[in-house]
């Protein structure tokens, strides 16, 4: 099992084989209950998977790209983007969202203090902290620069750093912090822009009641 929990908790995949986008979930009409450690997750909502690609093409950095992405405007904005899982079925309630957190440094697991002060991102800090139906599963990615094993040990230590920037209280609710898999990205890296967007951590906020995000 690649996860760190069952995949049935999300009703699909959450990996894509190949490099084609992850086909929508399938709504789950009929309130279900699983047990997941001191969880109880319902399971009747709706959550398709966030799209990713799995590819050993890679492009190599170009001249002050490495320099640049240490600056607090880098290469793309916002550094925060809240992605929504698009529209639902009919008479069925959403119940996530992908908070990805992007543009980290050039080899750097630490997030940006323009990330961190971000108005934004501050304020969803603050809900997650205060509704306690909201679990979280943080994963980190890197672009396909540089060697596997380096980029392992960024993708964990960018996951742990935003760990840390939740409250006490959004902390008992994660359920996992990791590394996304080798060779998984959010977009191929084929841009400066690109390889900025993978340099990122997925927080997957999944709501256990109707509400939302």
């Amino acid at each position: 099992m690649r996860t760190a929990y069952p995949s049935t908790l999300y009703r699909f995949p959450l990996l894509v084989k190949g490099i084609t986008q992850e086909r929508l979930g399938q709504p789950t009409l009929t309130p279900r209950f699983r047990q997941h450690g001191a969880f109880v997750i319902e399971e009747r909502l709706w959550c398709p998977a966030l799209r990713k690609i799995r590819s050993t093409t890679c492009v190599s950095y170009q001249p002050q790209e490495v320099a640049i992405s240490h600056t607090a405007a880098g290469h793309v904005t916002p550094d925060v983007v809240l992605v929504p899982p698009g529209l639902p079925p009919p008479n069925v309630d959403i119940w996530c969202r992908y908070l990805i957190i992007r543009d980290f440094g050039v080899n750097s697991p630490h997030v940006k203090l323009a990330a961190r002060n971000d108005p934004f991102f501050r304020n969803l800090l603050h809900s997650f902290e205060t509704n306690q139906s909201l679990l979280f599963r943080i994963v980190g990615y890197s672009d396909c620069v540089g060697a596997e094993r380096n980029n392992l040990q960024l993708r964990k230590g960018r996951a742990r750093n935003v760990f840390n920037l939740l409250g006490a209280s959004a902390r008992a609710r994660v359920m996992a912090v990791i590394a996304g898999p080798p060779q998984t990205f959010l977009t191929d890296n084929s841009t400066i822009a690109a390889r900025a967007d993978n340099r990122a951590v997925v927080i997957e906020v999944v709501v256990n009641t109707p509400q939302t995000i």
